[in-house]
């Protein structure tokens, strides 16, 4: 079964970037010692600013399968990162992608 992607987009509350960044660097690895991540494609991070809406990260998320984004969810060590994270942003968007050749 091929690997879900999903692209998360963190809109980051004004005062809030270092806080958030700190989380984001625990993001990865926590994913990647619980076995919930594939190499499918990079994981990538990349940082904007809006005019409106202000600074925001997006982060590629490959999941290993449909079963490990489930599972993810019921993990505490997910929730000690996930939560945080929550407090630092004024959104969060996780559109479902699939890689496209080309």
């Amino acid at each position: 079964m091929a690997a879900s992607i999903t692209l998360c987009r963190y809109w980051v509350k004004p005062g809030k970037e270092d806080e958030f960044r700190a989380l984001l660097a625990k993001h990865w690895p926590t994913f990647l010692e619980l076995d919930l991540v594939s190499d499918a494609v990079p994981h990538l991070i990349f940082r904007g600013e809006d005019e409106e809406r202000g600074i925001f990260f997006v982060e590629t998320f490959p999941w290993k399968d449909d079963e490990a984004m489930k599972r993810a969810h019921s993990l505490p060590e997910v929730a000690s990162v996930w939560e945080p994270m929550g407090a630092c942003c004024s959104a969060m968007e996780f559109p479902d992608v699939e890689r496209v050749e080309v």
